[in-house]
C-alpha cells in the first residue's frame, strides 16, 4: 500500500476546502466491514470500483453508493463502449495503486476517468477508504460534490 495516494486524496479535499474528518481502524476489505468499524450506515459509503475497458484498453472508477451494485450495462452505455468487466485485483493494485478494499473514490496513481452515481449525493456525509484499509475519511456530501466537480468527475445514473 502506499501512502501516497492517500496524500492525493487529501490535498483534494483540501484544494476544494472540504471539511472532512480521518478516522484510523482496524484493516477492511469490504464495504460491510467498513461501515461496520466505522459505526455508520453502509449506504453512506462509497465503493469505487475499477473497471477495464477493452478495446481500446483503459481503466475507469466507477463509485456508487456501498450498499448498491453497479449496473455494468449502464456504465458500457454511458461510455460508448462494448466490452468491458470489473478490474483484476493485480491491475487495480497496478492502476490506482491501492489494493482492493482501499481504492478511493479519486486521487489515483495514475488519472483516471471517474464515474459518480448520482445516489452518492443522498446522503449527508460520506465516507471511505483513502489509499489505505486502515483509514477512512468523512465527507460533507457537499463537499464532496465540490472535490467530484474539481476531479472532472461525470455524475450519471449507474447503480443497480
Amino acid at each position: 500500500m502506499s501512502k501516497k495516494e492517500t496524500e492525493k486524496v487529501l490535498t483534494a479535499f483540501k484544494t476544494a476546502g472540504a471539511d472532512f474528518t480521518l478516522k484510523e481502524h482496524e484493516p477492511v476489505l469490504t464495504s460491510k466491514d467498513a461501515a461496520r468499524v466505522r459505526g455508520s450506515l453502509l449506504k453512506q459509503g462509497v465503493k469505487a470500483l475499477v473497471i477495464k475497458i477493452k478495446k481500446p484498453e483503459e481503466f475507469v472508477i466507477v463509485n456508487v453508493p456501498a450498499d448498491k451494485r453497479v449496473n455494468l450495462k449502464k456504465v458500457k452505455q454511458i461510455l460508448n463502449v462494448n466490452r468491458l468487466t470489473i478490474a483484476t485485483p493485480k491491475e487495480a493494485l497496478y492502476i490506482t495503486g491501492c489494493e482492493v478494499g482501499s481504492v478511493p473514490p479519486l486521487g489515483h496513481k495514475n488519472n483516471l476517468k471517474i464515474l459518480v452515481d448520482e445516489t452518492v449525493f443522498d446522503n449527508d456525509f460520506n465516507e471511505f477508504n483513502i489509499g489505505q484499509k486502515t483509514v477512512s475519511a468523512k465527507i460533507k456530501t457537499s463537499d464532496l460534490k465540490k472535490v467530484f466537480e474539481k476531479q472532472q468527475a461525470l455524475i450519471c445514473k449507474i447503480k443497480e
